[in-house]
């Protein structure tokens, strides 16, 4: 089913992050959905982050992930629309997607 409406929630996702990292500077959010899919109800974003501040965005037992995705799931829920976050340092993501290059913001 198609709501018709894109929102991009990058600008709301930083907000919340870069307070409980060490480096906010060098935190990438980048939506992962296809052009041809934003208008859908599931949006997916990757979080990409240093090492060190992997553990601190996901928090003891995923406590942290599981409050972010709260948070934006409760924003956006009058939209009918879900949000998926997905968190990965840099060295894991690029090991994997040796060919990714970031989205200039």
């Amino acid at each position: 089913m198609n709501t018709g409406t894109d929102i991009d929630l990058t600008q709301d996702i930083r907000s919340l992050v870069e307070p409980l990292v060490s480096n906010p500077e060098k935190v990438i959010i980048q939506r992962m959905d296809k052009p041809e899919y934003r208008t859908r109800r599931e949006q997916n974003y990757l979080i990409l982050c240093e090492k060190d501040d992997l553990g601190k965005l996901i928090g003891r037992h995923g406590v942290i992930s599981d409050s972010l995705r709260t948070i934006l799931n409760v924003s956006i829920k009058n939209m009918r629309k879900k949000v998926h976050l997905r968190f990965e340092s840099y060295s894991d993501y690029k090991a994997s997607h040796p060919d990714f290059v970031p989205e200039q913001e």
